[in-house]
């Protein structure tokens, strides 16, 4: 059985669900120890580098140019594990379920958190790039220019700022080695852009999206085991360097009222067996919860995958 991860420092709940409707990020050191983000980092350079060969999803390179890639996701896959004698799957879960980060995540939704997924933010090998200036939208309809009417900006306050579907979204980086390569515009999570924010993000076809200056920009420095939670319609994007290593594990949650299947939460792998052995108690109850919001879809998907690959190969499915 493993031991319950260490708690994260106390927090004032109050003045955590303020900054974070304030400002749309709130940041919280120490989320993890020092000693435990050393362990996440050594299990998060061996799947990058699976990943790049031969993502366990495809059974090909995790991306076109993977040396160049920034981004993966899904750490917990359990193929990542086999063979490895640290306790790789259950520090990773038990990250994702740790007390201090649900807390974290319970106080800024109001709301029970549900799981989303892991992503890796990581350097690329062979050429740096700035990433694009951008927002997460889960809205819809959203504004098509710079400037949005009246009624645009009652909607985007309304279901962002009242904590309505953008509202209830989480984003948590926890730097696994020291970064300030995350950048914000606080507040930007309760409006659109201002017409200077929307000629960088948008303007040209984004060619100023990756370069230009963002006004009121601000960059995060953390430490191992900082965390930094961010509202993800607020504006902000990563920077990547193929001279500085970067490891930053980024933990998705959604308020459990909101569930949204596609690919993120779309990891049947959940349901194999073994998979939630050796966790404690409480992660392993928080991890069934996220089965049972999304295994009848996982289901059907692996039906639908099943009954399109035998029709590509010509076979005809049983009735």
């Amino acid at each position: 059985m493993a031991a319950p991860a260490e708690h994260a420092p106390a927090l004032d709940g109050a003045a955590l669900a303020e900054q974070w409707r304030r400002d749309g990020y709130v940041i919280i050191r120490q989320l993890l120890s020092p000693e435990r983000a050393a362990h996440l980092a050594f299990l998060c350079d061996g799947i990058a580098a699976q990943w790049r060969s031969c993502s366990p999803e495809t059974d090909a390179p995790g991306a076109p140019n993977a040396a160049d890639a920034t981004c993966m996701r899904h750490l917990n896959h359990p193929a990542y594990f086999e063979g490895d004698s640290t306790g790789g799957r259950v520090a990773m879960l038990e990250t994702v379920a740790d007390p201090g980060v649900l807390e974290l995540c319970t106080t800024i939704l109001g709301d029970r958190p549900a799981f989303r997924s892991t992503s890796l933010f990581m350097n690329p090998t062979e050429t740096s790039t700035n990433g694009e200036w951008h927002r997460d939208d889960p809205l819809r309809n959203v504004p098509a220019g710079p400037i949005p009417t009246p009624e645009e900006q009652g909607m985007i306050e309304e279901n962002v700022g009242g904590g309505g579907e953008s509202g209830g979204c989480i984003q948590l980086q926890i730097a696994l080695i020291p970064s300030d390569d995350v950048e914000l515009v606080k507040g930007s999570h309760l409006r659109w852009d201002t017409p200077e924010e929307w000629h960088v993000r948008m303007a040209d076809d984004k060619a100023y999206a990756k370069d230009g200056m963002m006004p009121r920009a601000e960059r995060i420095a953390l430490q191992p085991g900082d965390g930094v939670a961010f509202n993800p319609f607020g504006l902000h994007r990563g920077r990547y360097h193929a001279d500085k290593k970067r490891r930053t594990l980024m933990l998705s949650y959604r308020a459990r009222s909101l569930p949204l299947y596609d690919y993120f939460s779309d990891q049947p792998w959940c349901e194999s067996p073994g998979y939630l052995d050796d966790l404690t108690p409480e992660a392993a109850q928080f991890w069934r919860e996220f089965v049972e919001d999304y295994s009848e879809q996982w289901r059907e998907g692996q039906a639908a995958a099943f009954m399109e690959a035998r029709a590509r190969l010509g076979g005809r499915p049983k009735l």
